[in-house]
């Protein structure tokens, strides 16, 4: 074990170094500052480890990678000293001198896909909970950058739109390298990190940091009900089952009293009237 903490840890073998994202008590991964400062004192942890040659970055939780800002960040004051935080953070992941893999199973959105877009790769498990992209219509930790160069000049318009997109249609975009079904999930990681082990390559690191001020800036002036709502789950089934926020038992069970006829309310009993004497 690299680093352990309470929402991350880091283990290592054979010099491939996974960090798990853990966060306990929600139902999906997200982020906020407590959990950006875990996240780089885990990647100081691994700089510093002479054995590790590649890392991958892979949730914990079963169906989910990240799905964005945790809604307490709308409480924040200062956003764009909070963006700045995550820039240099998702930068350090970028400047590692060796490989790194961003293993997606599950909802990838927002923060969490820029998260993944830091990563040298992306392999994806196709299914249907997993999506990608920027449902906020917002990149706030440098994936604007990241985007353009997978997306060209299409980038900011796949921001402003806030589509997500299947793992298939990820991987036709160019945002992720491999998509696979749910079953070779396991053979689909191994035989890539073992291609990697067999081809060994210093990764070409040039800082760029283009558009960053930008992003502060914008995210700075975002209102803080505006995020909070953003951040917010939506409300039908199909779209949280997706999205990782609730279980399938949990999907039926909102359908089933959706679809229930909603009783009348019961009428009122007329007053008796009142006979004359």
């Amino acid at each position: 074990m690299l680093f352990e903490s309470a929402h991350l840890r880091v283990t290592c073998e054979y010099g491939t170094a996974t960090l798990w994202l853990a966060f306990p008590g929600d139902p999906v991964n997200a982020l906020d500052a407590p959990r950006l400062a875990e996240l780089d004192s885990a990647l100081g942890a691994v700089e510093r480890s002479l054995f590790v040659h590649t890392l991958v970055v892979r949730s914990a939780k079963p169906f989910g990678f990240c799905a964005g800002l945790h809604p307490d960040v709308a409480r924040v004051t200062d956003r764009a000293t909070f963006a700045g935080r995550g820039q240099r953070v998702l930068a350090r992941i970028g400047a590692l001198p060796f490989a790194t893999v961003a293993f997606i199973d599950g909802p990838c959105l927002g923060a969490g896909f820029e998260l993944a877009l830091a990563c040298d790769h992306r392999l994806c498990v196709s299914a249907p909970h997993t999506l990608l992209g920027f449902p906020g219509r917002f990149a706030c930790f440098g994936g604007s950058n990241r985007l353009r160069k997978r997306l060209g000049k299409r980038a900011g318009a796949f921001i402003e739109s806030g589509r997500t997109v299947s793992g298939r249609e990820a991987r036709d975009l160019g945002l992720v390298d491999r998509a696979f079904c749910t079953r070779r999930a396991k053979i689909e990681l191994r035989t890539f990190l073992d291609e990697r082990e067999r081809r060994p390559y210093a990764p070409d690191r040039v800082p760029d940091e283009t558009g960053f001020a930008h992003e502060r800036r914008a995210f700075a002036q975002v209102a803080a009900e505006s995020l909070s709502a953003r951040a917010r789950a939506p409300q039908d089934a199909d779209t949280l089952l997706a999205r990782g926020f609730i279980t399938p038992l949990e999907a039926e069970q909102m359908r089933a009293r959706a679809a229930a006829p909603t009783p009348a309310p019961a009428a009122e009993p007329e007053p008796a009237l009142c006979r004359a004497a």
